[in-house]
């Protein structure tokens, strides 16, 4: 019995230790996750081996962002963005710098392909836009027997508001070609420019701003000539999924009901971050150091001004 008594109590203590063992090897190998109304266990490794960074594969940010009649720029955007010649021909074309060397690239792998792309509007001055949209508005008076409201409104459908047009942005191209250059009917979208385009475009970052079938949509009748650069992941995606900007940023949940940005801003973003910085650097200029030392009140020096 003596010895029945010693094995027993030798086999509870081994088996205490065991299971011990098990159970803390398990909690170094999981945790949990909070932030959510459950608490879920999970393992550790697997979690950190198959989570994403944020945005990894995301080129040229800055660059999604909606103009349209519910998304006008900021007023002073002719003095935020930079701007460099991207084409020539009987004038100068300008497009943001950013965006530069994507139009240029676009336009020499074409020629090697035997396709040659003629830019006829790129970036225009808020200035200009209003004498294009005027002049657009006096054309119909004068050709085509409209009033001024119907001209107007008529004009509204192909010529964007000064500040509502992506011309404005300095990121937005008429393209064509020699063959076809009116922009009077769709005849652009049966020539090779726009073949190439159609098929090539998303590749450099560019998007068919305005496709057919979309004018209640976008507010603008289709435009087989008018692309727009957004960077080359989101041109890709809208690409794929056959929408026009305003919808694919409706389907990303960027939009509130009255078709207002509410994320992806652009220069509105670009704007309240130069803002914050600014507003940092005065503070900090301004505001006394808090780790400036204290000294006794005895060895402190004092000015006295009479």
């Amino acid at each position: 019995m003596k010895y029945f008594a010693v094995i027993t109590i030798l086999l509870i203590s081994l088996a205490l230790v065991l299971t011990n063992f098990v159970f803390t090897k398990k909690d170094t190998d999981t945790a949990e996750i909070p932030g959510s109304e459950f608490s879920e266990t999970v393992t550790v490794s697997e979690t950190a081996a198959t989570e994403p960074e944020e945005d990894e594969n995301i080129d040229n940010k800055w660059a999604m962002f909606l103009v349209n009649k519910n998304n006008p720029l900021p007023k002073d955007y002719d003095n935020m963005i930079e701007t460099e010649v991207v084409f020539e021909s009987w004038r100068e074309y300008y497009l943001d710098v950013r965006a530069a060397d994507y139009l240029e690239r676009m336009i020499d792998d074409a020629k090697e392909d035997g396709v040659d792309l003629l830019v006829v509007s790129a970036y225009r001055t808020i200035e200009y836009q209003q004498q294009n949209f005027d002049n657009s508005v006096q054309d119909r008076m004068d050709n085509r027997g409209m009033s001024y409201d119907d001209a107007y409104a008529d004009t509204l459908a192909e010529v964007a508001l000064p500040g509502e047009s992506e011309h404005n942005a300095g990121l937005a191209l008429d393209i064509m070609c020699e063959e076809y250059q009116s922009m009077d009917d769709d005849g652009f979208e049966n020539t090779d420019a726009f073949r190439w385009l159609d098929e090539h475009a998303a590749e450099y970052g560019f998007i068919l701003r305005y496709p057919k079938g979309k004018q209640d949509v976008t507010g603008i009748i289709y435009e087989p000539w008018h692309y727009r650069f957004v960077g080359l992941y989101y041109a890709n995606e809208i690409k794929k999924s056959g929408l026009c900007l305003e919808e694919y940023f409706e389907e990303q949940g960027w939009l509130d009901e009255n078709g207002k940005a509410i994320k992806m801003r652009g220069p509105f973003e670009e704007q309240e971050k130069k803002q914050e910085e600014t507003s940092t650097v005065s503070t900090a200029a301004t505001e006394p150091k808090e780790t400036m030392p204290k000294m006794p009140y005895s060895e402190q020096q004092v000015s006295i001004i009479v």
